[in-house]
């Protein structure tokens, strides 16, 4: 109250960014490839002082800055009823006006499943590596979050299984984390007190091993 309005001085941003992608449809596999570059002029850019987005010190600013990565995917369907899918993504960013690191970008992440559909029994399972964030800025970030600091890379396994009995009644349940993994996302709200998290900044930890089950009915 009676401070400037961080946001007076604030331009819009502008982006410009050149997507490519490919794919592929085989009869038993299928790929799929997706690359970006871009530069943003004005990034809104947020420094956090004390007390999270709202706390005293807190600034936004424009910045200049530029981003790539890319997703590639592929299906195997190897035998039948069974398929194998695996994805790989990867997302760069950098502060350019200050040759650092551009905050809350995400980790390298891949997954793989393996699945099984006989229209009435049906099985999966994911699993999904998440590697290590090193390129951070701490205390910096946008109106969602900020960086906290390197994440630690993680692994997690979730399985799942159902009954279909008809097109219209389905029944299915699974575990999420089965291996009970204590982790934290890179990318959350830990330091965000607009959102009803604690105001100071920690990392807020995944839920553990979960079960779950829903009963679909179509009419």
């Amino acid at each position: 109250m009676g401070s400037i309005n961080a946001f007076s001085s604030v331009k819009p941003e502008r982006t410009t960014q050149l997507d490519v992608g490919a794919q592929y449809n085989g009869e038993r596999v299928r790929g799929w490839v997706s690359l970006y570059a871009g530069k943003v002029d004005d990034f809104i850019l947020f420094r956090y002082g004390s007390g999270g987005m709202m706390g005293s010190g807190s600034q936004a600013l424009n910045i200049r800055a530029r981003t790539r990565g890319g997703e590639l995917g592929t299906q195997w369907r190897f035998a039948e009823h069974w398929n194998a899918d695996a994805s790989l993504a990867y997302a760069w960013g950098e502060n350019a006006s200050n040759s650092r690191a551009l905050p809350q970008m995400p980790p390298l992440e891949g997954r793989f499943g393996l699945n099984y559909d006989n229209r009435a029994w049906s099985f999966g399972g994911l699993w999904r590596l998440v590697a290590r964030q090193n390129r951070v800025a701490p205390n910096e970030g946008n109106v969602v979050g900020r960086d906290l600091g390197p994440s630690n890379g993680f692994g997690t396994l979730a399985v799942n299984g159902g009954y279909r009995w008809s097109e219209s009644l389905q029944l299915t349940a699974g575990v999420d984390n089965l291996l009970d993994r204590t982790y934290a996302e890179h990318l959350n709200l830990g330091g965000n007190a607009a959102f009803g998290y604690p105001a100071d900044p920690v990392r807020i930890n995944e839920p553990g091993r979960t079960l779950w089950s829903k009963l679909n009915v179509n009419f």
